[in-house]
């Protein structure tokens, strides 16, 4: 009888610099929930990469299937600083991933904001999933940190980077899926196209890595390039963590939400109490 013992999914977290976070405290402890998140899995068969220029102020070693690796390239710069701190998390990613290939051979591996959570059902659903070459996670929570309400949504994907799960063995695979979003200029027609369509691939865009992209609203299309159809979770995965005050991409206003009244009474219709059960599957704080 052969036993697989690798992990299952490695979680990669890229952790922002002390230097472009306002709040040092608040990222350290959104960090530490995060982590806390993962930990309260039902299944605990993962390992973490967490991969900052500084540590936090606690030992991401609290369980040794978390690691934490420190870097030392060029810090973020504010003169443009959107693209900046996305070549910085994309840097941070590469390491994490280039780190878990040199230590495990995880199935699947996700990209997960530094204070983000996931439900402790993700990894145990995962397990007895398909073997799907992708997940979307398009369904989850909208929470604003320490608010007793909790939105619910079916649009992650379009706002939330940690939303996507890849079967490892296509991580690496390249194709044209870099824009704008990631610092690649592009020419007028294709800056135009990808304004007007935010899920096809963008005529010349840069070539990159399945995993080395930060074009979530395209990844099925990404998916589709590779001749793989990316499935979907089919309940609340991750909770993405609004109004954060120590959030990165306060800089330069880049994320600015525009609401009608429809979207209003359309949010407040799918906002509730933070019920018990919440708090435990995503170890709400």
């Amino acid at each position: 009888m052969i036993i697989d013992d690798r992990p299952l999914v490695a979680f990669l977290i890229p952790f922002a610099s002390r230097m472009v976070k306002p709040k040092w405290e608040i990222a350290c402890d959104h960090l530490r929930q995060t982590l806390r998140s993962i930990q309260n899995s039902s299944n605990g068969n993962y390992v973490v990469v967490v991969a900052g220029h500084e540590p936090p102020d606690f030992d991401v070693r609290f369980d040794s299937r978390f690691h934490f690796l420190s870097l030392n390239h060029p810090i973020p710069s504010h003169q443009k600083c959107h693209v900046s701190l996305v070549r910085d998390k994309l840097t941070k990613i590469a390491a994490a991933w280039d780190y878990t290939k040199s230590t495990s051979t995880p199935k699947y591996v996700m990209k997960l904001d530094a204070d983000d959570l996931i439900s402790s059902k993700l990894v145990t659903w995962l397990d007895k999933a398909g073997g799907e070459a992708g997940y979307l996670i398009t369904h989850g929570w909208f929470w604003r940190s320490g608010s007793r309400l909790i939105e619910r949504t079916e649009y992650l994907d379009r706002v939330c980077g940690s939303c996507l799960i890849i079967r490892s063995d296509l991580a690496d695979r390249n194709g044209p899926f870099l824009t704008e979003l990631d610092g690649v200029p592009l020419d007028e027609a294709s800056s135009t196209f990808a304004a007007r369509d935010h899920y096809s691939l963008v005529p010349g865009s840069g070539i990159s890595t399945l995993l080395m992209n930060n074009s979530h609203q395209r990844y099925a299309a990404q998916f589709a390039y590779l001749g793989h159809q990316l499935a979907t979770i089919p309940f609340n995965a991750v909770v993405y963590r609004t109004g954060n005050p120590d959030s990165t991409s306060r800089f330069g206003g880049f994320w600015q939400p525009k609401c009608s009244v429809r979207m209003v009474v359309g949010s407040i219709r799918r906002t509730r109490f933070i019920t018990q059960r919440l708090r435990k599957e995503f170890m709400l704080g």
